[in-house]
Order: structure tokens, then sequence, then C-alpha cells
């Protein structure tokens, strides 16, 4: 009997021990697979917000807020312009003055989405005859109490345009005028770019403006 007891003891103490034996590795590839999984859902979630931002696209391609048009010759006169169109729906078009003129432009720039965007530049639509000259100012005075209409008011510095928020500015430009000879006709401008930030990313817009239509005059 003992020595059958003598036998059975030893062998209870050796499988004990070989059990216990594998227990760290597998704990280490139990931590392992975990780890490795955490980092690849940090890194899926990285890559995604990176898409995200760099698509990012907040500002309305609608007409809210204030706008206007205007060309005048360089001496300060107002164009020759004519009405065109029912009442509810009419549009002005001007006549180009002769030589160089000004091109002035108010028009608001809408944020539609949840996180804020810096305003950094805006430049006049792309013209065949070139621009010259360019100038862009805040129009909204402080508060947000009246606007300074389309000569603008301090000048236009990089800007945070806020979630829900409006930016009125007015864009001003030197034209050349371009005869009919030269000209294929009324040219109709509808949107300016609008260059942002978000994130460090830039990215360029059109945004929309109250219609620009400038008719060629026969001689310049």
């Amino acid at each position: 009997m003992d020595d059958e007891h003598s036998m059975d003891r030893p062998f209870v103490q050796n499988n004990e021990w070989r059990s216990e034996e594998p227990d760290e590795p597998q704990k280490r590839r139990r931590w392992l697979i975990v780890v490795v999984s955490v980092v690849v859902v940090i890194a899926a979630i990285g890559v995604a917000l990176y898409i995200a931002a760099s698509h990012y696209q907040p500002l309305s391609q609608k007409l809210d807020g204030g706008y206007g048009t205007q060309i005048e010759t360089l001496n300060g006169t107002l164009a020759a312009n004519r009405i065109v169109g029912a009442v509810g729906s009419s549009r002005v078009v001007w006549t180009e003055p002769s030589g160089s003129f000004l091109v002035e432009v108010v028009f608001t720039i809408n944020n539609l989405q949840r996180f804020p965007v810096t305003i950094e530049k805006v430049t006049p639509p792309a013209i065949p005859s070139g621009t010259s000259n360019v100038h862009v100012y805040f129009d909204t005075k402080p508060k947000g109490e009246g606007t300074y209409g389309l000569k603008g008011g301090p000048a236009f510095t990089p800007t945070t345009l806020a979630s829900g928020g409006q930016l009125e500015l007015a864009v001003h430009w030197d034209q050349q005028c371009v005869p009919t000879s030269a000209d294929s006709g009324t040219s109709t401008y509808t949107q300016l770019p609008v260059e942002y930030s978000f994130m460090s990313f830039h990215h360029t817009v059109s945004v929309p403006i109250q219609s620009l239509i400038i008719a060629p005059r026969a001689t310049c």
C-alpha cells in the first residue's frame, strides 16, 4: 500500500508541473492579440479621420446672406447697365467701360457643418482678360451692426468661421475692357474661389455670388 502511494505522489506532482508550464506563453499570446487588435482599431480610426478631414467641405453652395455686384470706371463713375428678365428674377447686365475698370462684389460665406474652419483667401473668378489689383475686405461692421456695403471695411485677414456662422466679404479687382471684335459675347460669373483650412488641410471651393453679368462694348 505504501509503495502504491509513493508511486502515485510523484505522478500527481509531475502532472501539476506540466499543466502550469504553458500558462505564461498562452497569456503572452492573448495579450499580444489584444494589443495588436487595439493598434489596428486606432489605426483604422486615424485613417478614417484623416480621410474625413482631407475631404471636409462645410461651406454652403446656396445664396444666404448679403450679396451685390457693381462695376465702376476707375474715376468712380458707375458703368452703364440695364435690367433684364421678369420681376422677381431680374438681373443687371453691366456694359464694360473703356480701358480698365473696377469690379466690386459683396458675398456671404456660410459654414453649415459642426466644425469651424479658417477662411484663408478669396480670389476673383477665372476671367479671360485677367484681373489685377485684387483687394478683399471685411464687410460686416463690429458686433454685426450693419455693413460697409460694396466698398468694404477693414482689409481681410484669415479668420475663423464657426459652425453655423456667416462671413460677409467685399472683393474688388481691376479688369481690362475687351471689345466685341475680340469677345465671344456676354460673360456671366456666379461663383468665387474661396480657400479654407481645416486641421492643417487646405481646400479651395467655389462659393456662390449674385450673378455678375458683363457685356462687351464695341470699342475700348
